[in-house]
Parts: C-alpha cells; structure tokens; sequence
C-alpha cells in the first residue's frame, strides 16, 4: 500500500508539472479558442502519452529493481544460513560463554602453534583446582575452533589430551554425550571406556555407550559397542553390525572368534590370550572360565 501510495504521488506530481507547464507556455496573441482548445488537447495528449510511457517504464524499473533488491536478500540470507550451519557444526561444549562472559569466537584468531606450546607446557605442570577448573571452563565452552595453523583434528586433540590428563571421568562423559561426538573423540572415548574396563566395571562403560545416538566407524569403539550389545542381549543387532562391519572391509579374527563364542555359535572356547588392548584382554578372560594370566617384562602395566 506504500509503494501504491508513492506511486500515486508521483503520478499525481508529473501530471501537475505536465498541466502547469502547458499554461505557462502558452501564446499571448489572439488565436482561435476552438484551435487553441485543439491543440492543447493535442498536446496533452502526447504529452500525457509521453509521461504515462515513461512513468510505466519508471514503474518497471523500480519495480525490478525491488525485486532484485528482494532476490539478493533471500540469497544473503541463505548464504548466512549456510554458513551459520557450517559454523555449528564446530561447537562442541558444554557451558554457554554468556554464564562466564566469554564469546563464542574467543579462539576464532588463535595461532594454532602458540596454543600448540602452551598446551605442550601445562601436559607437564600440575595445575590447582581453580586453575584446572578455569581451563576446563575455556576448552569446553562452545565456541568457533580456531583456524591460524591448526585444524579441527588437531584442537580436537589438544582438548582431548587435556581431559585424559585431568581424568574427570564425569565431565569427559558430559562432554561426549552431550555433543554426541563418541567417533569424532576416538581417543577421549577409548580413554573412558578402558579406564572402566580396566576397573572391571563394564556396565558403566556399557551404559555410557547406550546414551550413544550416531554411528560408529572406530574399529575399536565398534567391537566394543558389538559386545556391549550381546552382554544387553541384543544379539540380532550387534550381529547385524558386526556383519555390516566385514562387509565394509573389518577383518580381526581374534575378535571375531571371542564373540562367536559370546553368540553362542561355538561351544569351544578360544583360550588364546591377546594384549594389544585392554578389550582384547577383557575378553581373553570373558570367555574362558580357566582363564590364567602371567604377566612378563613386555605387559603393559
């Protein structure tokens, strides 16, 4: 209706000039009315012809022009969709930077190799609770991850490193479950799940994995995530994994032998004994009742 109104408005101002210019030009001398009368309305006829053409055309105009103004919005808007979408992808946290008035891009303009020193120095310190807690507080905020001469893998590290030294079991599982990033932190939840393993607590471990909601392609995390499934009972799909798995290329025999046995499918037991991983130990002794283990100068303690 605006747009109407000021159109109208302009209309209404070039008719006005058209009409007063008309009688200002108009011939002192005695001339017939009735030719005069023609004449102008000859004249206001091609004039008003003239102006209506150039007013349609000054409509067309600004009317395209509105909308490639429009069109250019929508496309601004759905660049900036894009790359806020973009963008989210590499929040991974767990606090809001408002609760402790920091931003979300306070390490957008980091150098990489700075930040690669500092965290090389504090793995060797040990740090006091407040110290320790402000750290935690900054890795795990959400916020961008900075781009000056690191990538995404290797910030993902140097938090990774950092949580596995201050072994807050509680608030690495918080950091994982909420951002749903069990594959994309392989080696934080390797940590988590040996750690209870490791404890012989495997219902823990077990349980953290149920809050898992994404697919798994570690191969590790994998075989622990199949085995879990069969201690739950739920072999039709830890069997359906597992195959999906060897059919994209897994291949581990000592594994696959351990958990035909947990299947059901053999009634031997295989009694070889594999150190290469603390899972790969845990089923050695899962499997066999008359499990007996000798430790030599090459376990790792």
């Amino acid at each position: 209706m605006k747009i109407l109104k000021l159109l109208n408005k302009k209309y209404f101002a070039i008719l006005f000039i058209t009409i007063f210019g008309l009688n200002c030009n108009a011939d002192d001398k005695p001339v017939d009315i009735w030719d005069l009368e023609k004449k102008e309305i000859d004249k206001s006829s091609i004039k008003s012809s003239s102006s209506s053409n150039n007013n349609d055309e000054t409509f067309k105009d600004f009317e395209s022009s509105v909308y490639d103004m429009q069109s250019q919005k929508k496309n601004d808007e759905i660049k900036l969709e894009e790359n806020i979408k973009t963008k989210e992808i590499k929040l991974f946290g767990l606090y809001d930077p408002e609760d402790y008035d920091l931003k979300i891009d306070m390490w957008i303009n980091s150098d990489g190799d700075q930040l690669k020193r500092i965290f090389s120095k504090l793995m060797k310190l040990n740090l006091s609770k407040d110290a320790t807690e402000i750290l935690n507080i900054s890795l795990l905020t959400n916020a961008y991850h900075p781009k000056k001469n690191i990538t995404d893998e290797e910030f993902f590290e140097l938090k990774s490193n950092w949580l596995i030294k201050d072994s807050n079991l509680d608030l690495i599982e918080d950091y994982l479950v909420k951002n749903q990033i069990f594959d994309l932190n392989p080696k934080l939840t390797k940590y988590l799940v040996d750690y209870y393993l490791s404890a012989s607590n495997i219902e823990r471990a077990c349980k953290i994995f149920s809050r898992n909601t994404e697919p798994i392609s570690d191969n590790y995390l994998s075989k622990f995530n199949i085995y879990c499934l069969i201690l739950n009972k739920r072999n039709e799909e830890a069997q359906l994994i597992f195959d999906l798995k060897k059919e994209l290329g897994f291949e581990d025999k000592y594994f696959e032998n351990k958990i035909n046995f947990l299947f059901g499918y053999s009634s031997k037991a295989d009694k070889t004994i594999s150190e290469k991983s603390i899972l790969d130990f845990h089923l050695a002794h899962k499997t066999n009742s008359e499990f007996n283990f000798e430790p030599n100068e090459n376990t790792k303690k």
